[in-house]
């Protein structure tokens, strides 16, 4: 005698179904996870876009109290922000700097026009500093420290890159250095800023590096 439908389908699924089952499983769970990875993307590079056009506003009120743009003390100055991945952490230490008034050994003659404090950062500002500050109420997400350095970060926790334009009629360096006497390019008149984004690969190339080959920069947030 056969059973009724709803008898035979009360002794379980068959491992067919089991198998159907769990493959929407994972495919919901990894669209699931890659929607979240994709947002987590977008909000890194927004916040890091918010934080450069506050940069750039700062800069300029830089440009106003002192007549230039600030330029690293350092070009070459390295940290490890994670395992396998160092980053020139020079510029952005001269934004920290120069933005928050908090030391100023970082700004390539700063020590001619500071007004007051200590040179190295400590991460607060004294009385003295606070007439240096141009970047007010800077939120503490924009800027770590690492090993001692203190500097601005971009939406992906990594040091921002930061090149001053060499002066004009300086004999620039082609590329990716050159020889004494000679300076890194810029592709801006003023200061060339930027973000590697989501970049792991070319974290140590220059913005002169895209001069020649601008699809280095493609996954850069940049102002160029």
């Amino acid at each position: 005698m056969k059973l009724p439908v709803s008898r035979r389908r009360a002794s379980g699924f068959t491992l067919a179904e089991m198998m159907i089952v769990i493959s929407i499983i994972v495919v919901l769970a990894a669209l699931t996870l890659g929607g979240y990875n994709y947002a987590m993307r977008g909000s890194k590079r927004r916040t890091t876009e918010a934080t450069m056009t506050a940069i750039t506003s700062s800069l300029e009120r830089y440009f106003e109290k002192y007549g230039e743009y600030p330029e690293p003390a350092s070009q070459e100055e390295f940290v490890q922000t994670m395992p396998g991945k160092q980053y020139n952490v020079g510029g952005a230490r001269c934004l920290y700097q120069a933005l928050r008034g908090d030391g100023y050994d970082a700004i390539k003659g700063a020590e001619n026009s500071a007004g007051g404090g200590t040179a190295a950062s400590d991460g607060d500002f004294d009385e003295s500093e606070v007439l240096n500050v141009l970047f007010k109420d800077m939120p503490p997400t924009m800027w770590r420290k690492l090993n001692g350095a203190y500097f601005i970060v971009d939406g992906f926790q990594n040091p921002f890159q930061y090149a001053k334009a060499p002066p004009v009629g300086t004999t620039a360096a082609g590329g990716g250095g050159g020889s004494s006497g000679e300076v890194e390019p810029t592709i801006n008149s003023t200061y060339d800023i930027w973000s590697y984004g989501e970049d792991d690969i070319n974290t140590s190339a220059k913005s002169s590096d895209a001069i020649d080959k601008p699809e280095i920069a493609a996954k850069w947030i940049k102002n160029w």
